[in-house]
């Protein structure tokens, strides 16, 4: 049982609260029905930040005393349940007795450590309050919420820093033109974010990026999946991610028998089960095809992405071509674009297109310096172009930048990092 003093002190502390922010480039609008705005995202996003962000954002218009942040992760609230959540809402109102009639809005952060904690913002909701809730453990991970709420909830996803966000973070203005010192530094940055990603702590502790990007694998290995579905045959789970990792094509079947060669008995359900798990941890991505068929669906096998590159990198992917490919993937997960719903890969006899987004087609080569390179991914956009009738055609570079019109299709190529601040 929390007692009713420690309750006081930590809505008392709030008063006190202050934080300095990086502010996000995500759209976001607290729901004007009654439903909680869900943040969703995977493990050291920064999702409690963004919940700062909106925060502060309130505060320039609305009495703070009608604002309040819980995290239920404080020391001072284990074993909370639900009679606690209830204790917690009598104090609030004990102590800003005018807010009883009054809209006000509970930001409720690691929401899942409290037992039927869902109960509790659906009581709110029907009391017409404002419900900003996020979480990601073991126990629930954060796309579940959600669930939990049974349709009561509008969700917002975080990712790593986007490029953009890298430049502000570095104070560099997105702007048409830039000088050469600007330019210099873009570059250097995409550098670092095509080996290292956008985690908020790896971008803002450069010297101990690694150690970072081991701890958040870790965390993500052991707590989002080992614990939460006992897994037992951890070696496999290590070997899948490395290889989902490495790839650049995969199907079930096809990780079912290299674990096979490597020794590794393990059931083809449990494979599939171990790669949904990684998913579910929001880690793993898989691009299915761009076909009408099911079966041939599962047939083409899928594309496996990973939410950051600087898990590719310390997971030891060293092939820069790999690196830029997820990179795009990533780019376009932040853009707000749902892998299998808004965009896909394209295949054909002999060749592919990497991404199908918005009737555009999008191919990434690191180099095509080399004319049987530049050759081969024209050739695939020119065959996808009239198979699909799409005539928006990309080539994304590291950084070669021309304009190819080749059978009256007009294919622009872009080095990445232009492409990513969208100049």
């Amino acid at each position: 049982m929390i007692e009713k003093e420690v309750w006081g002190r930590i809505i008392r502390d709030f008063w006190e609260w202050d934080v300095e922010l990086i502010r996000r480039d995500v759209r976001y609008d607290i729901p004007k029905v009654q439903r909680a705005l869900t943040i969703i995202g995977p493990r050291r996003a920064g999702k409690t930040y963004f919940m700062f962000q909106i925060i502060k954002d309130l505060f320039d218009r609305i009495d703070k005393r009608k604002i309040i942040f819980v995290n239920f992760e404080d020391p001072r609230l284990i074993n909370a349940d639900l009679n606690d959540l209830m204790t917690f809402l009598d104090v609030f109102y004990t102590i800003y007795p005018e807010n009883v009639k009054e809209t006000c809005y509970f930001f409720l952060d690691e929401v899942q450590c409290v037992e039927n904690w869902e109960r509790f913002v659906r009581f709110l909701l029907d009391k017409n309050q404002k419900v900003v809730i996020s979480g990601s453990s073991s126990k629930l991970l954060s796309k579940e919420i959600a669930t939990h709420l049974r349709g009561r909830s509008i969700p917002i996803k975080i990712y790593p820093f986007s490029f953009k966000e890298i430049l502000k973070v570095n104070g560099i203005e997105v702007k048409p033109y830039l000088s050469s010192y600007e330019l210099a530094k873009i570059k250097n940055l995409a550098e670092s974010y095509l080996m290292w990603g956008g985690y908020p702590e790896v971008v803002l502790n450069p010297s101990l990026r690694r150690d970072i990007l081991k701890e958040i694998i870790d965390l993500t290995i052991y707590r989002d999946v080992v614990e939460r579905w006992s897994v037992e045959n951890i070696r496999a789970l290590r070997l899948i991610l490395k290889m989902l990792a490495y790839s650049s094509h995969l199907s079930i079947s096809k990780i079912y028998r290299n674990l096979k060669g490597l020794g590794l008995s393990v059931g083809k359900n449990t494979v599939a089960n171990y790669v949904e798990y990684l998913e579910d941890s929001l880690i793993v991505y898989r691009l299915q095809a761009l076909v009408k068929s099911y079966k041939k669906v599962e047939l083409l096998g899928f594309k496996p992405y990973l939410v950051d590159n600087g898990i590719l990198h310390v997971l030891g992917v060293e092939d820069r071509g790999r690196l830029l490919e997820n990179l795009v993937f990533v780019e376009l997960l932040k853009r707000g674009y749902t892998p299998n719903e808004d965009f896909f890969y394209y295949t054909f006899d002999g060749g592919e297109v990497d991404f199908v987004v918005d009737k555009q087609l999008i191919q990434v080569c690191y180099d095509i310096s080399d004319y049987d390179t530049k050759v081969r991914e024209v050739r695939a956009l020119i065959r996808a172009s009239k198979d699909l009738g799409y005539k928006e055609c990309l080539i994304i570079t590291w950084d070669q930048e021309e304009t190819i019109t080749v059978d009256n299709l007009t294919i622009k190529v872009v080095p990445v990092w232009k492409w990513c601040i969208e100049i």
